[in-house]
């Protein structure tokens, strides 16, 4: 993958992520939002409920007087629901509580009640009643003193409670969360502040580490200019040394070759000095701050994920619950029913009241009055019609501290103990097929009930079930009830399976991130290897040559020894291939050059391949360090159209790197067949092999120094092989490379039909 893909897709991947990340920390407030206001509305209700019952209840009257007559407005044939009939209700009785009965509402005691309700529902804010004037729209008090709002401070209001209609009196709950305290919301709005420096501290990681990439690169460019300059500037001097040394005139050879060894140290002396700033400057930092960076994101993901899924629990307890709470209700009044239906039937009182004050005759007088009730043509209500009961003094408060509707079940149960009548038990089987209806109507799994008697036997809600809390089934407190409901995470992701597709994709992009990371610190790696190697090279394929040139000159030029001698012929002989080596290496340079800017003019002509072959076998035999034999299969009369000298290049490279990555003993086969008007010309060697992955770019120009030396020692800048393959594609042709990766290694060239002849 190229830098500037990687760039690219760095940027869109953290950007992306980034997005994903602020959609789910919207999603993630208003979720907290809803549930908040849900759950202070519901507490609040609960809280002024508790507190007005309690109001009644301390009245000096004996138990079952009747204090006044509870009513609410509704269409005709409706009922209302539990928990807004009480509500509604229970602000008559406070307003009723303060006209009549000179009782006010301890507004003390609904500010405990709401915060203890608010904490038992895990609502961590500062809680506060503020009561108003909603017809001069003013505030009157704020208990506890209301302090200064901070700026990122988040306010939440409940629905209001007249304590006095007539004149516009309300008291409302409040909730103040401070972003600088530790509660749910601060949680959530630090976690974005983490995630988008998460994400500001991986680009600029990225950045810095691509920068430094660019650095090298620009670096090793410049290394390769500076390499390509002096290789394609041997050629007249070297030419020049070699004469000079069939003239003997060793002193000028000794002054060219030490001045072309001064610029080789001088480009070395500079590309040492340049590693060493770059490694000096090593991006380690950029590198740990995005990779903490990274691993912050995955975690704050897998925390994304626990939070859908605990969010999505708490929601299906709670329609738990209700359909738990409405199945016990429900079940409660049939039984309430029953017995109400045989005493009736007895003739016997069904009425659990006692007595009654003044008030609600007084009050039924006035209704009467205003909801005047006649039946239409065909027998239905007509004008306005209106839910009624009664409010009267129950002992002791008895279930103030349940809701609404487990307060009517309980009442409904403690009904037996009113008329003085045997209790009738709950029925398990009605009571287990109404909670089931009522979970399927909320399209919830199928749950069942759980009995016990003891506190001790009672079961908890966990992340895979879920448990409802315990209702008495009796009025002596012997035995209790649960619903409980399997919780899965099929079931969580069957539902909500968008939001976990949008966090799959995000924990993708974050996997993906990690490897963009890998890939740029693979990268870097490669590059530094490159630099170390190339700077080897550059003095294994250039500056020794030049010193054994230079020492040779020396020894010659000093006389101490006999130029007719046969230690005189070896050195001459060593320096001649040092020097045709150099003009081998310049030559490949300029060819290479050429090919790239598409300058080289190939000279084809026709090629006997068997004297080619044998004369390469013959040449590297004598020149081998290593015990090498050839085999070479090859018609006589092979004939290809090629140019002369590149092909001679060519195999001359192919035959050099299998003597280079060889074990102690080679054999090397070169073979040339004709199969369907082609020519495959193949070098094999019984060497170390090549890998897989070093196959797939070996044939890069300077491919092979970043390879490594493939457990050889073998040196050089790695422009045979790209060597190669810019000249076999020169002529139309195709080169390829077989291994094993352990024993052998095949290159193949393929040149086509009007390339390729057999001679006649």
């Amino acid at each position: 993958m190229k830098l500037k893909n990687i760039v690219v897709l760095s940027v869109i991947v953290v950007l992306l992520i980034s997005i994903l990340q602020q959609i789910y920390f919207g999603y993630a407030m208003g979720t907290i939002r809803a549930k908040t206001e849900t759950t202070l509305n519901a507490c609040f209700k609960k809280a002024f409920d508790r507190t007005v019952d309690d109001q009644v209840n301390n009245l000096p009257l004996p138990e079952g007087t009747v204090t006044h007559i509870i009513y609410m407005p509704v269409n005709p044939g409706e009922t209302p629901e539990e928990e807004d009939f009480s509500f509604y209700t229970s602000q008559q009785t406070a307003a009723i509580l303060q006209e009549v009965y000179d009782t006010e509402i301890p507004l003390d005691t609904l500010l405990m009640n709401l915060e203890r309700d608010l904490r038992s529902d895990g609502v961590d804010g500062k809680v506060y009643l503020r009561i108003s004037d909603v017809q001069a729209d003013t505030i009157l008090q704020m208990l506890p003193a209301y302090p200064r709002q901070g700026f990122l401070d988040m306010e939440f209001v409940s629905d209001k409670a007249y304590l006095n209609k007539d004149k516009g009196i309300v008291v409302e709950g409040q909730v103040i969360f401070s972003l600088r305290q530790g509660n749910l919301f601060s949680r959530q709005f630090w976690a974005t502040v983490v995630i988008r420096c998460l994400s500001v501290l991986i680009i600029i990681g990225f950045f810095l580490r691509v920068r430094s990439l660019q650095r090298q690169q620009i670096n090793i460019a410049c290394q390769r200019a500076e390499f390509y300059r002096q290789a394609k500037e041997l050629e007249v001097p070297i030419c020049q040394v070699k004469s000079d040394m069939v003239s003997a005139r060793w002193m000028p050879v000794y002054e060219m070759v030490k001045k072309l060894l001064a610029s080789v140290e001088t480009t070395l002396t500079h590309a040492k000095q340049e590693n060493a700033r770059i490694n000096k400057r090593r991006v380690f930092r950029p590198l740990l701050w995005s990779g903490m960076a990274i691993c912050g994101i995955f975690l704050l993901t897998v925390l994304w994920g626990f939070f859908f899924y605990a969010e999505r629990w708490h929601e299906v307890l709670h329609q738990t619950q209700v359909a738990f709470e409405e199945a016990f209700v429900s079940e409660s009044w049939q039984r309430y029913d029953r017995l109400h239906q045989q005493l009736s039937a007895q003739g016997r009182p069904t009425s659990r009241l006692t007595g009654s004050t003044d008030y609600p005759a007084m009050q039924l007088d006035s209704l009467l009055g205003i909801y005047w009730f006649e039946n239409d043509s065909v027998g239905n209500p007509q004008g306005p019609h209106i839910h009624t009961g009664y409010a009267y003094v129950k002992q002791g408060g008895l279930y103030m501290n349940e809701n609404a509707r487990v307060r009517r079940a309980y009442t409904n149960q403690y009904y037996f103990v009113t008329m003085g009548e045997p209790y009738i038990p709950l029925d398990r089987q009605c009571m287990d097929s109404l909670f089931k209806v009522r979970l399927h109507r909320e399209k919830l799994p199928a749950g069942h009930l759980h009995f016990f008697h003891l506190d001790g036997d009672s079961l908890s809600s966990h992340w895979s079930s879920i448990v409802t809390p315990s209702v008495s089934t009796r009025n002596d407190r012997t035995e209790w009830m649960q619903g409980v409901v399997p919780f899965s995470l099929s079931y969580v992701v069957g539902t909500d399976w968008y939001l976990f597709l949008s966090l799959g994709l995000m924990f993708f992009f974050t996997v993906f991130c990690i490897y963009i990371q890998w890939r740029i610190a693979r990268q870097q790696r490669q590059l530094e290897q490159f630099r170390r190697d190339f700077t080897y090279a550059m003095i294994h394929d250039m500056k020794s040559p030049f010193q054994s040139v230079l020492m040779g000159a020396q020894i010659m030029a000093s006389g101490r020894i006999d130029p007719a001698s046969e230690k005189a012929s070896r050195l001459l002989t060593a320096m001649n291939d040092e020097c045709d080596h150099l003009l081998s290496l310049s030559a490949r340079v300029v060819m290479l050059t050429q090919l790239e800017r598409g300058e080289l003019q190939l000279h084809q002509t026709d090629i006997a391949l068997r004297p080619l072959l044998e004369d390469l076998a013959a040449k590297f035999s004598l020149k081998a360090t290593k015990p090498v034999t050839f085999s070479i299969d090859c018609p006589t009369d092979f004939h290809i159209t090629a140019d002369a000298f590149c092909m001679r290049e060519v195999l001359s490279n192919l035959v050099d790197n299998a003597l280079k990555y060889s074990c102690e003993s080679v054999h090397i086969c070169l073979s040339a067949v004709r199969t369907n008007g082609n020519v495959y010309l193949s070098v094999r060697d019984n060497g170390i092999g090549i890998s897989p992955r070093d196959r797939r770019r070996i044939f890069g120009k300077f491919e092979r120094v970043v390879s490594g030396s493939r457990a050889t020692g073998a040196s050089g800048f790695g422009l045979g092989l790209n060597f190669v393959w810019q000249v076999v594609r020169a002529h139309g042709g195709t080169v390829s490379v077989l291994s094993d990766g352990r024993s052998y290694s095949e290159f193949r060239i393929e040149l086509s039909s009007h390339q390729a002849s057999v001679a006649s």
